[in-house]
Order: structure tokens, then C-alpha cells, then sequence
């Protein structure tokens, strides 16, 4: 297993905590600022009253060329807050009819389960779910792990492709997703841009630069069969089709915080406690996100899931850089052990492997010490609303068919 790891140090933007080694590429100005929050000063600047016209104009255009008789739109739905935003837009602003759609991750939380169902039934939608093999996706998992220093990217890439695949098959022309991941957080494309989805953005961003047929060759235990579902459309399908993938964020100022807290007053979204982060509605469907991928994440690139929910918080004004980066501390000092153990138990992997393996990564070991918040930054944690079981629901984890359950 050879890992080529770059230990350059990197460049800090003056406003927010990312750094020039983010995955996705950041760049500064004259002032030290970074693009991410450069473009994140648009959301104050743009009308974006004008824009939601634009996309009620797309919309419509879109819905001209459908050709399905039951369905206006694909949209693709986790077990989070702002995804009862996205349903609510789409079906009682924007008056579509839309097929949601839903990848599997194999480790859904209650929590997570509990607001897809919520979701189905408050909007009167119909879901449709994928679930992998699941002797596979271990398989995939074992590979980009090797490969990537990533556990997510089987999901990545079968998430990201699922609802093009239906659209695609159902001769749907719209998937409405809602945001554009690389503009949010490191402000790579302006939203007057409007970036769209497509095949390059997903491999790109998504994939980390790897297609699903990459993955094979007589050297690995993947073979062509086992990636088939994560292709991509072929350019014929997707013109046939007419399909376009369109972000929400490109026109409203997409704020993941507010619009959670509006679904968990309104609808009843469930947020719920995670290890690792303040942020009680991010990631809360999936169990291995905030434990084995988060750690990960934090010994391959220097930071974590934390520091991407303290950099939105820090440009909407909600809390001081100071004070970020000591709750992004406190936070990064924690290690989900029982959490981990459960994790690599499925994958079959002893912990003394995991060690061995983290080891080689370059900001293994250089967590800081857990040092207490003062009483400000325990009330900027306390706003954040648990109203759902907690997302780990304190390890008491059972191992089925399809993955880990609770």
C-alpha cells in the first residue's frame, strides 16, 4: 500500500479556517481572503428574487419536455432537515410533481430513517430506494480505502448517479438537487455561473477524479460486474432525454442552518446529536460519517467535518473566527472508538490494522487536546436543536444484511 502525501504547509484564509490543501483547490486574494468566502459574499449581494424567477422559467422550460405522465422531476432525498426545504420547494412553490429518490448508504441511523419517512408522508411523495449488493459494496469500500484513503466513495458514486439513472430510463428532463458542493464551500464557481451537474463535475468532485470502471483491473478483487449500477448515462440517453440537473443554491441563498431550522418548526424534521460536530442536522442519516469517515478525513487532509460546518456559520455571521477555532478543537479531539470498532467489525478489519494504516496518512496523530468551551461557545453549540435520537444512539448497534442498523 503506497500513499504519496504532500506535508507542505498550507496557506489559512484570514475570515474562515479552510486552508490551501482543501480537496476541492482554494485560492486568495491580495488580502488573504479565500474564493470560498468571496463567493459567499454574493448571497448578500445578488437579487435573488430575480434569480428564483429564473429558475421558475427553467422549471417550466424543463416541464415542456417531459414526456413522463406521472412525474415532473427527479429529486434526490436523505434522512436530513433541509431535504424537507428542497421537498417543500419543489412541490408547494414551484407546483412539481417529483419522484424522490434515495441511494442506500447501508448505515443509516434511525434518526435518518425516521425523516425519509417523515418526508414521504408530510409531502405525499413517492421514493424510490436503491440498496446495493451488499457483499459488494464491502468489496468496494476494502478497495477505495486502499486506494483513496476514503470509505465514502462507493456511496459517492452511487449516490450521485441513481437519480440520473431514473431520470434518464424515465424520460424525467429535471433532477433538482440542492447545492453545488465545491461553490459552497470553496466558492468554485460564482452563482451567476450557475453550474449544472454533469458527468465531468461528478468525477471530478464526487469521485475524485476516478470513474466506477477505473476500479477494475486483474490486480484488484473488482470486476466489471460488480460496478455496472455506478455508471454513468450515455450521452445519447441523457440527450434523448433532454435532462438537466439544476442546484436550489444557484437561486436562493442557500443556508443549510436556517432552512433546517424552518423544516424542524414546521414539519417536524428530526436533528439529532452526532459525535465530532456542533451541527445536529448535517450528516445525520448516515453512522459512519461523523465516526470512521471523519476521522479519516482529518488524518489524510488536516481537517473535518467540523471546520466545513464552522466555515458556513463563520460567513453567515454567526460566530467569531476565534471562537471556531476552538470549537473546531474540541471537537477534533474527539475519537469515536466504539463507534470505529462497530465499523471495522463489518468490514473485517482488525483495529490494530486500522492503527497501522492511519499511521501513514500525514495529520495522523496531530489531533490537539480537548480543552473546555467557555459559555459563549457552549450557547452557539446549545442553539443547534436534537429533537431525534441520537445518530450513534450511544453504540447500541446490531449488524444486518445490508449493512449496520440500530
Amino acid at each position: 500500500m503506497n500513499h504519496q502525501f504532500s506535508t507542505k504547509s498550507p496557506r489559512e484564509c484570514v475570515q474562515c479556517l479552510y486552508r490551501s490543501s482543501h480537496p476541492f483547490g482554494l485560492e486568495f486574494d491580495a488580502e488573504g481572503l479565500c474564493t470560498g468566502c468571496i463567493t459567499h459574499r454574493e448571497k448578500s449581494e445578488l437579487d435573488w428574487d430575480a434569480r428564483f424567477l429564473d429558475l421558475q422559467w427553467l422549471v417550466h422550460r424543463q416541464k415542456r419536455k417531459n414526456r413522463n405522465p406521472h412525474y415532473d422531476c427527479v429529486v434526490p432525498i436523505r434522512g436530513t432537515p433541509e431535504y424537507f426545504y428542497v421537498m417543500d420547494l419543489v412541490k408547494n412553490r414551484l407546483g412539481l410533481n417529483p419522484l424522490a429518490v434515495s441511494y442506500n448508504s447501508q448505515f443509516n441511523s434511525e434518526v435518518g430513517i425516521q425523516n425519509l419517512d417523515r418526508i414521504r408522508d408530510t409531502f405525499d411523495v413517492d421514493v424510490l430506494i436503491y440498496s446495493s449488493n451488499a457483499v459488494i459494496y464491502r468489496k468496494l469500500i476494502c478497495e477505495s480505502l486502499v486506494r483513496f484513503s476514503n470509505m465514502r466513495w462507493p456511496y459517492l458514486a452511487g449516490e450521485s448517479v441513481f437519480p440520473v439513472q431514473v431520470a434518464a430510463e424515465r424520460d424525467i428532463p429535471l433532477i433538482i438537487w440542492p447545492y453545488h458542493q465545491a461553490t459552497e464551500q470553496v466558492g468554485m464557481h460564482s452563482y451567476t455561473e450557475a453550474p449544472e451537474m454533469s458527468r465531468r463535475n461528478r468525477a471530478q468532485f464526487d469521485l475524485l477524479g476516478i470513474e466506477p470502471e477505473e476500479l477494475t483491473s486483474s490486480e484488484t478483487l473488482v470486476s466489471t460486474s460488480d460496478v455496472w449500477d455506478l455508471w454513468y448515462p450515455s450521452d445519447q440517453a441523457l440527450v434523448r432525454t433532454g435532462l438537466r440537473g439544476i442546484y436550489l443554491s444557484n437561486f436562493m441563498p442557500w443556508d443549510t442552518r436556517r432552512y433546517s431550522e424552518e423544516m424542524i418548526q414546521r414539519f417536524g424534521a428530526l436533528g439529532a446529536m452526532n459525535p465530532r460536530t456542533f451541527d445536529t442536522y448535517d450528516r445525520i442519516d448516515d453512522m459512519t460519517y461523523m465516526s470512521v469517515h471523519d476521522v479519516l478525513k482529518f488524518y489524510l487532509h488536516g481537517y473535518s467535518r467540523v471546520t466545513d460546518n464552522l466555515c458556513r456559520e463563520i460567513r453567515f455571521g454567526r460566530i467569531s473566527r476565534e471562537d471556531a477555532l476552538m470549537v473546531e478543537k474540541y471537537y477534533q479531539a474527539e475519537y469515536p472508538n466504539e463507534e470505529i470498532k462497530v465499523f471495522l467489525d463489518w468490514l473485517g478489519m482488525e483495529c490494530s490494522a486500522f492503527e497501522w494504516y492511519a499511521e501513514r496518512m500525514p495529520f495522523y496523530g496531530k489531533q490537539s487536546n480537548k480543552s473546555p468551551l467557555t459559555q459563549s461557545q457552549k450557547e452557539f453549540v446549545g442553539s443547534f436543536v436534537a429533537n431525534g435520537t441520537s445518530v450513534m444512539k450511544q453504540g447500541n448497534f446490531i449488524v444486518y444484511g445490508k449493512g449496520l442498523g440500530c
